[in-house]
């Protein structure tokens, strides 16, 4: 995305693709005349300052999920993928252009290697020129465990997705089109099947509930990546009662359906900063079960589990299915023409840091 915008913005690294986020952040972003680019390809040695010396030279990174830029899983390439990106961002900022990081997580999903990671977050967090989080519970995190400089830290809420996916239709059409039972309750787990999402540990709360769930239904609906995860999730559903699993990437029409299908949305991630899953649910007003973490602290419409063992985790479901649903409207915090202006706040923040 380009125009005449008087702030030039870099957002790195681009994961349109798979989330809409980072779209829907720059398109709103444009009329405040701030034109977001994303890099064009994948440099190797020092991708972010390779990428920043074209011209026009960008005045500020924005850096989203770093450890796209760790890339190797065993201990002594990540180190060195670590010391190379902090290498790359310290050039960066020594040739003039300001970093903004938003804390999506502290570290990435499902690594071999926490510790390492956390070192690597922390140093990210004294380059940064200014950190946003999307909750309370993520700026108390990133402050306790990164060390980070209050000061640079913003609040941002965590823009609607509703735009993305459209309005929902009544339970009973949405059912019919997914061919559920119209009035059995549903509890539904939605996004990518990762192991960090929690979805093995779902199964065993299921399996654990036995006769408590009553003529309760669960569907488990997302991608699955990783093939041996993909085939341990079959595995450990296909003797369970009342499971269906939808493995596969649900297209943009079939949001609305199974979140108006389902009467809780139960996301047992082992950790999370944000959850763009958790903003979807509340967007359409779907009761969510979800972990005591940072990123959970604000969840609306929640019944948070202690734990994702199978005790806690199951009665959260019970307790959850018994929730009314919330309004089908997203809160006004959320919209994008809000998250915007706060991001281009920040952005003028960092520069005028650096003069």
């Amino acid at each position: 995305m380009t125009g005449g915008g008087d702030m030039q913005v870099r957002a790195a690294p681009d994961w349109r693709q798979g989330n809409p986020y980072q779209q829907l952040l720059a398109q709103a972003l444009s009329p405040l005349g701030v034109d977001v680019t994303f890099p064009r390809g994948y440099r190797r040695g020092l991708p972010l300052w390779r990428d920043l010396r074209s011209a026009p030279r960008p005045q500020i990174l924005h850096l989203h999920w770093p450890e796209a830029y760790l890339r190797r899983t065993a201990p002594l390439l990540r180190a060195a993928y670590v010391l190379r990106t902090l290498a790359d961002l310290a050039l960066v900022k020594r040739g003039g252009t300001r970093l903004v990081w938003t804390a999506h997580n502290l570290t990435g999903h499902d690594t071999a290697t926490p510790r390492l990671d956390l070192v690597f977050a922390r140093r990210l967090a004294g380059l940064a020129d200014r950190i946003i989080t999307h909750g309370d519970g993520a700026r108390d995190a990133v402050l306790d465990r990164l060390g980070a400089d209050p000061a640079r830290i913003t609040v941002i809420p965590h823009g609607t997705f509703r735009d993305v996916y459209g309005p929902a239709p009544d339970r009973v059409t949405a059912r019919a089109a997914l061919g559920l039972d119209p009035d059995a309750p549903l509890a539904l787990f939605f996004g990518m099947i990762r192991p960090y999402k929690g979805v093995l540990p779902l199964l065993d709360a299921w399996d654990a509930l036995g006769m408590q769930r009553g003529t309760a239904q669960l569907m488990i609906a997302g991608e699955a990546p990783d093939p041996a995860h993909a085939s341990a999730t079959r595995a450990r559903a296909q003797h369970l009662p009342q499971v269906r699993l939808d493995m596969g990437k649900a297209p943009d029409d079939r949001v609305p359906l199974l979140l108006a299908a389902a009467d809780v949305l139960v996301l047992p991630f082992a950790a999370s900063l944000t959850s763009g899953t958790v903003t979807l649910a509340q967007d359409y007003g779907v009761p969510v079960v979800v972990p005591r973490t940072p990123g959970t602290a604000e969840a609306r419409n929640a019944v948070i589990a202690d734990d994702t063992t199978p005790g806690p985790l199951g009665q959260a479901i019970l307790q959850a299915l018994a929730l009314p649903r919330g309004p089908r409207t997203p809160d006004p915090a959320t919209g994008w023409d809000r998250v915007a202006a706060q991001h281009r706040a920040v952005f003028e923040q960092a520069l005028e840091a650096g003069r």
